[in-house]
């Protein structure tokens, strides 16, 4: 048997929420995985609608598409300024006239009251999609790299694909894009396998797409319900019709090892793991480990599988084994 090991490696924010996402490595079978609890925060980013044509009569509004516009910049709190502004596109396509000259694109130079009104610190304008009604929006990681850079078709839809955004916290931990890994909501044990296909600059975690997000959420009530997260650091598997067979694979063997109910207890508590071994017994048999248990079980096809007693060791304290042991038996 296998025993997985533990460490505290990392504290993040998520939406609404400054701190509180605890990351746990776990080492065992298959390489490493990261677990972190967080609230979910969506990222529109892929999707054909995802950004309308910029409106001079609503300069703040959607105007018809998904997010707004400023979302599309490096400025969560841009604005858009005649004669240019000092942010940069991110995640709106974009191109200097002479490029989108020498590519045979169409960009936005005709706004008015000045054609600089969408005009990057970089002197870029955003491209066009056919119709010139939305700009090309895109994912970090490519769908389809037959179509180029400035074509919509290149990058994953949000809206149809569950993907995350890997960011700082995660990537100092070797997530890339192209990783994978499960989420389930605590409340009610719904679950859905992603892979990573956007970034974020930010010092959070939780976002994810459109798709992943209506799965967890379909009324939009994510503010109150944390999500835990298992994620697989450098496995880069792109092949979306296998990747679930591989995560399922990657579950099935964490489900081997000696003390994997610890593994399941520290994702339900989301706290870090120093904390955990000194409240563990607290998180035995509530809703939220039933529901992650339920979660992984089911989609990790643990068909054979028991809950184990296992013992805390910390350095410096003294658990109560004793009573460890006898919670551990009632669940099992």
């Amino acid at each position: 048997m296998t025993h997985l090991r533990f460490t505290d490696v990392g504290t993040a924010s998520s939406k609404g929420r400054r701190g509180g996402s605890f990351l746990i490595k776990v080492d065992g079978l298959y390489g490493a995985a990261i677990v972190f609890q967080c609230i979910l925060n969506q990222d529109v980013d892929g999707a054909p609608n995802c950004y309308a044509r910029f409106n001079p009569a609503d300069p703040a509004g959607k105007n018809g598409g998904l997010d707004f516009l400023r979302n599309g910049t490096s400025d969560e709190n841009a604005t858009f300024q005649p004669g240019g502004n000092g942010w940069e596109w991110h995640g709106v396509v974009s191109r200097t006239e002479q490029q989108a000259a020498n590519e045979g694109v169409d960009i936005d130079t005709l706004q008015k009251p000045s054609k600089d009104i969408v005009k990057d610190n970089l002197n870029r304008f955003p491209v066009f999609q056919p119709g010139h009604q939305f700009y090309v929006s895109s994912t970090s990681l490519a769908k389809d790299t037959r179509f180029p850079e400035t074509d919509q078709r290149r990058y994953w839809d949000a809206t149809a694909v569950s993907y995350g955004a890997v960011t700082p916290p995660l990537r100092r931990l070797g997530v890339d894009l192209g990783d994978f890994g499960f989420a389930i909501r605590n409340d009610n044990g719904t679950s859905e396998p992603f892979f990573y296909a956007d970034a974020g600059a930010q010092e959070k975690v939780g976002e994810v797409s459109t798709h992943l997000f209506t799965k967890l959420f379909p009324a939009n009530n994510q503010e109150n319900h944390p999500v835990t997260f298992i994620v697989f650091p450098r496995t880069n598997y792109n092949a979306v019709d296998t990747r679930d067979r591989e995560i399922r694979a990657r579950l099935f063997w964490l489900s081997q090892a000696d003390n994997i109910s610890e593994l399941i207890d520290a994702m339900a508590l989301g706290q870090s793991f120093d904390v955990f071994r000194g409240t563990a017994a607290a998180s035995l048999n509530t809703q939220a480990r039933q529901n992650v248990l339920g979660a992984l079980k089911k989609f990790g096809q643990w068909h054979f599988f028991q809950d184990r007693p296992y013992s805390v060791d910390v350095a410096d304290k003294t658990p109560d084994y004793i009573k460890w042991i006898e919670f551990a038996k009632q669940r099992g």
